[in-house]
């Protein structure tokens, strides 16, 4: 029998392979990803680590036994202390406004997320991020072989591709398998695929001149 996360996946493939070939992907693989464009990203992503720590948050929540809640605190732990320091490093670094103006996907992309794990099930919030998490570890793994000049750029790639992000990748398919159940098997790939089209225009605004106004 197809676990579940498998039939989550595969009922997504044409989505995902979508974001897969994204510009954004394809330009850092090329080594063309211009500068701007990055900056824009990190300004973006680096937004979201903020909100992903209450999207976690609200997974321990509803999390069913103490193993689920003791990874997803782990994970707020990670977020907040390894990786909001990180984007202010690099923010200072390169010289990235903390006022970047952020674009209608960006904050579409941030509301979507929270809202499932405001108001979604446990399985929900879960397959959230790990059609985010799964989408990064596979192109990174595809990428991290490829030229990348720009020593951050290459660092980044490095990073979604290192065993520890894949571990946490791997522990989220995991987790929907054994809290879900083939019933969600229909809501979940929604879930799956919904992220998929906010990511792919959240990747798709750092290309997009920013607008003449700050984020919520």
């Amino acid at each position: 029998m197809m676990l579940l996360s498998n039939k989550i996946l595969s009922a997504n493939t044409a989505i995902l392979d979508q974001m897969l070939k994204h510009r954004f992907v394809a330009d850092i693989q090329a080594d063309t990803l211009p500068q701007d464009v990055f900056h824009r990203y990190l300004a973006y992503e680096g937004r979201f680590v903020e909100t992903a720590i209450s999207i976690f948050a609200f997974a321990t929540i509803g999390a069913p036994d103490i193993g689920a809640q003791r990874r997803l605190i782990g994970v707020q732990d990670a977020l907040a202390n390894t990786q909001v320091p990180y984007f202010e490093d690099i923010f200072a670094k390169r010289g990235i406004a903390l006022d970047t103006p952020v674009p209608d996907a960006v904050i579409a992309f941030d509301a979507g997320m929270l809202d499932i794990a405001r108001t979604g099930q446990f399985t929900d919030v879960l397959t959230a991020m790990f059609a985010a998490e799964w989408m990064y570890w596979t192109w990174s793994q595809a990428t991290k072989t490829e030229l990348i000049t720009d020593p951050d750029l290459r660092a980044w790639v490095e990073l979604h591709a290192a065993p520890d992000f894949a571990d946490q990748a791997m522990w989220l398919k995991d987790a929907i398998d054994t809290y879900g159940d083939d019933s969600d098997a229909e809501r979940l790939s929604q879930v799956f695929g919904d992220i998929m089209q906010l990511e792919i225009a959240f990747h798709s605004a750092a290309y997009d001149n920013p607008p003449k106004r700050k984020g919520s």
